[in-house]
């Protein structure tokens, strides 16, 4: 079979309808292609009633598209085929937003097809590209995020670690723990603490103190001995941690950074939700990749991951009561019941979680203080749900009566149908015995404002309970979902659309604001509480530079690092209302993230800009600081 590659042109015009990509398919093999079909995947998507050229028909189903070529179209060894899609119904912002993969199928066979970049004209490229400065500190120790107060007078030329001079048995397990963790995170690096007499190490001595906040700490260094001073077990790990990375400092870069010898660190974290969420729908991390996370997060003193665990293309966690949610539900392909989307297009694409990995994960994350928050998106998001169980949707709802944003039909579960809530009653018990958190994540997000409004079963729904709209029929669907969770012991948590149609009786419910700035202010004033993470400044997918060839996804601008470092998440709120934020959140959504490098390139700095906004006061913060530190923070 002939090897195959597909270049993609961006063509703008005055709007999407009248924006066009051109392809060319060329066969670099030595045998003829003939009698095929294309498919590839694309961010930037045909609308429904584009036109071709030179092609006979074209199918799509969310970023999926099929292309059909004219009768008799052949490519010769050396040869192409092009064609152009008229009529957008987005148009491309970034590179990574043509076609992602590909393949052709011949006689019942799938061949992969190698995609290049989206090119487009001179003149969409700003030339930008992501930018971190060298930076300077002022203090030469290493400490991510900032403390609250550094007074340091004096440094020493000691040994890049710590000894454990005296201590309890939890006091010295609480140390192995910190060298456990530093180890896994820099294995070329010594480990920070030494428990034997010590020669050129600084000694660590304990001390209790119960006027300390649980999760601060307080670090006095008098010459060769620094006295640790903590009050409940969390500060401790997060006095050792900072500790460790003083140690870490010292040895990676000796030249800039060093181990104090007189004075004093108070720290205490400014917001009790320092967050980060993984999407691992769009594309699946392994159990090792998830318990790397954990551990980053544990570095940066962040205390909540986000597990967000199904969407639209794929449903990653264990179900016993649905086994065929991760039989079927996982998977998305040529010959699967879930067509390619996002990459690996040729590929039989899977991934999911056994309930026994969880609870292994899920204890690793304890023992670092990070709470793992599990989140079940519904109703929108569903489609890889109804594609496993199709009598969940109303069979008499007119098919592709709405679409998501991202394009997939008749995503959302059918709050007139009684058995969607068995389904989730079933879900979230099982979901609530694998996760401790005090909240489970149930989503609520982009649920298209024509849902449902072709089923019958729901104009029943909306004519008996006097709903006027779909965002009222979801905050019904929320209200019975909410005692659900209620019976189960579990508070709601979920993206702040739930608080459309009406919304929720605000006690006990988090939401997380993210559509823009504002949106937690009026949250708040609603009487939510709130976590902030707006996707212009805290989604780790958004472009970190205007320019065409860095990669990201563009819809809510540009985010890079130093304006993700500088937003302050309390912006506009009075002094009454800044109870009510809980904190911030990083949100690393996966369309874009198809592997570690791409990952890292996205995610670093700026996962660590949003903990120091979480654990640093605002006049404590630097960016210059910041910058300097940043070569040094653990990646995936």
């Amino acid at each position: 079979m002939p090897d195959l590659v597909l270049d993609c042109f961006f063509r703008p015009g005055e709007s999407p309808t009248e924006s066009r990509l051109e392809f060319v398919l060329t066969n670099t093999g030595s045998r003829t292609l003939s009698s095929f079909t294309l498919a590839y995947t694309a961010l930037c998507r045909a609308a429904a009633g584009a036109q071709l050229e030179n092609a006979e028909h074209f199918s799509r189903t969310a970023n999926f598209h099929e292309i059909t070529p004219k009768p008799g179209q052949e490519i010769a060894p050396g040869g192409s085929w092009k064609f152009a899609i008229q009529g957008l119904a987005n148009v491309a912002r970034h590179r990574l937003d043509g076609p992602k993969s590909a393949y052709v199928t011949k006689g019942g066979s799938v061949f992969d097809v190698l995609c290049t970049d989206l090119e487009a004209p001179q003149d969409l490229d700003s030339g930008e590209r992501k930018s971190v400065p060298a930076g300077k500190t002022a203090e030469p120790i290493y400490v991510i995020p900032w403390p609250q107060s550094v007074e340091i007078s004096t440094y020493r030329s000691s040994g890049p670690s710590f000894c454990i001079v005296d201590g309890s048995p939890e006091e010295k397990a609480a140390a192995v723990k910190i060298n456990a963790l530093s180890s896994r995170l820099f294995p070329a690096v010594p480990s920070p603490f030494r428990f034997s007499q010590p020669r050129d190490q600084t000694g660590v001595v304990f001390k209790e103190n119960g006027a300390l906040p649980r999760d601060g700490y307080e670090l006095k260094f008098s010459g060769a001995t620094v006295l640790l001073s903590y009050s409940a077990p969390v500060g401790l790990d997060y006095a050792l941690t900072a500790l460790a990375q003083i140690a870490y400092g010292a040895y990676s870069d000796p030249a800039t950074y060093r181990v104090p010898s007189d004075g004093i660190i108070k720290d205490a974290p400014r917001f009790s939700w320092r967050g980060t969420h993984l999407d691992v729908s769009r594309h699946f991390r392994g159990p090792e990749d998830i318990l790397r996370l954990v551990d980053i997060l544990a570095w940066g003193r962040m205390n909540v991951f986000q597990w967000h665990l199904t969407d639209d293309e794929g449903w990653r966690l264990e179900i016993k009561a649905y086994p065929e949610l991760t039989i079927g539900g996982a998977k998305r392909g040529p010959g699967c019941q879930q067509v390619s989307q996002l990459g690996f297009a040729s590929e039989v694409y899977e991934g999911s979680y056994s309930q026994d990995e969880v609870r292994q994960i899920v204890a690793h994350a304890a023992s670092l203080n990070v709470e793992i928050m599990p989140e079940i998106d519904v109703p929108g998001h569903s489609t890889a749900v109804l594609k496993t169980y199709p009598h969940l949707a109303d069979q008499a709802e007119t098919p592709e009566s709405y679409h998501s944003i991202q394009g997939y039909p008749n995503n959302a579960l059918n709050p007139a149908i009684e058995e969607t809530y068995t389904f989730l009653e079933k879900v979230f018990a099982e979901v609530a015995d694998l996760f401790p958190c005090d909240y489970i994540h149930i989503g609520g997000d982009e649920v298209d404002t024509h849902s449902w409004l072709a089923s019958p079963k729901t104009q029943r729904l909306m004519e008996d309970r006097e709903l006027a709209d779909t965002m009222e029929v979801q905050a019904y669907f929320m209200g019975r979902v909410r005692d659900i969770l209620k019976r189960l012991g579990k508070k709601l948590a979920g993206w702040d659309e739930v608080s459309h149609g009406g919304g929720i009786d605000p006690d006990g419910v988090l939401l997380m604001a993210w559509q823009k700035q504002e949106v937690t202010r009026e949250l708040i004033s609603q009487g939510y509480e709130v976590v902030c993470t707006p996707g212009q400044h805290y989604y780790m997918d958004m472009a970190q530079a205007s320019g065409w060839y860095e990669p990201g996804a563009g819809w809510a601008g540009v985010s890079t690092p130093e304006a993700c470092y500088l937003y302050e998440p309390s912006e506009g709120l009075s002094d009454d209302s800044l109870g009510s934020l809980k904190g911030v959140q990083a949100c690393i959504w996966c369309e874009h993230l198809t592997g570690n490098g791409l990952f890292n390139h996205m995610v670093f700095p700026r996962l660590y800009a949003v903990a120091e906004a979480g654990w640093t006061a605002p006049v404590q913060k630097d960016w210059q600081r910041f910058a300097a530190l940043a070569p040094h923070f653990p990646a995936l």
